[in-house]
């Protein structure tokens, strides 16, 4: 495929989470597919300005959104109005387009150290993987607050706003006795949170090991018991990433039939 002919980016700065999600639920609405549309919250913008790409943002704004259309030059012009309408519907603090390929690359430098930048402000991260109906970005990153104070942990939220890909990442110190297991905990609350609004566990990242008990916020012991006959068929003897994807209870009650596991060799 040919590159596109043109491309502008966009920087909106939010005093509020709730006007940010909202103007993402707008431009969505209004027609357009942005190329990228990503947001950044407080904890997020601080660990990126404290680490190798600073670009000056403001440090008190509860949310950014970083916006890029490409397409055909002459219909450029026309998305970027209508973007900007929309961000100051939204009660936006500050929006400004990039005036050079230069400043651009500097903002997109700036998001892409982003999951890495979390070192400047944390020692550890645990870092998740799930997806939502943007209609319900204001309400699940309500909660992901308060799984936060609930854990006693910073979680930074940097994702793809424009598909409702999120990922927060849970901000802990390994070293502490406890905290670990807090930020595991906390993880998977955020995971619950994005299945309670009808999304999913993983976006990008796959299940794995690491959220195969979590597969039970958007499946029942039925439907898991019908996806791992299936898996059986084709991997009798569990030898193609055993232990993997799914949970392995020897029985599940509700079911009420006994599922035999297969062994390892």
């Amino acid at each position: 495929l040919k590159n596109p002919e043109a491309k502008q980016t966009v920087l909106a700065y939010f005093d509020r989470v709730e006007d940010a999600s909202q103007a993402v639920s707008d431009i969505i609405a209004a027609g357009m597919v942005p190329a990228a549309l990503e947001m950044m919250d407080q904890t997020a913008i601080e660990g990126v300005e404290a680490a190798a790409f600073p670009v000056g943002h403001p440090k008190d704004i509860e949310a950014l959104l970083l916006i890029e259309v490409d397409g055909i030059s002459a219909g450029i012009p026309e998305q970027i109005e209508e973007i900007l309408r929309i961000c100051r519907n939204r009660n936006v603090r500050e929006v400004k387009v990039a005036q050079t390929e230069e400043e651009r690359a500097r903002w997109w430098a700036n998001r892409k150290t982003g999951f890495g930048a979390m070192g400047a402000i944390s020692p550890d991260y645990l870092v998740q993987d799930g997806v939502i109906p943007r209609s319900k970005l204001p309400e699940v990153l309500k909660n992901i607050q308060e799984i936060s104070k609930k854990y006693g942990l910073r979680i930074a939220n940097i994702f793809h706003a424009g598909d409702g890909n999120l990922h927060p990442l849970v901000l802990f110190d390994a070293s502490k006795p406890g905290e670990t297991e807090k930020a595991l905990a906390a993880g998977s609350e955020c995971l619950r949170a994005c299945a309670a609004v009808g999304g999913s566990i993983t976006g990008e990242h796959g299940v794995g090991i690491e959220k195969k008990e979590e597969m039970r916020f958007i499946f029942n012991d039925e439907e898991i018991l019908a996806q791992t006959d299936i898996r059986d068929v084709f991997n009798p003897k569990n030898l193609l990433n055993a232990g993997k994807l799914f949970p392995t209870p020897g029985r599940c009650v509700e079911v009420k039939r006994e599922k035999k596991q297969p062994q390892l060799l």
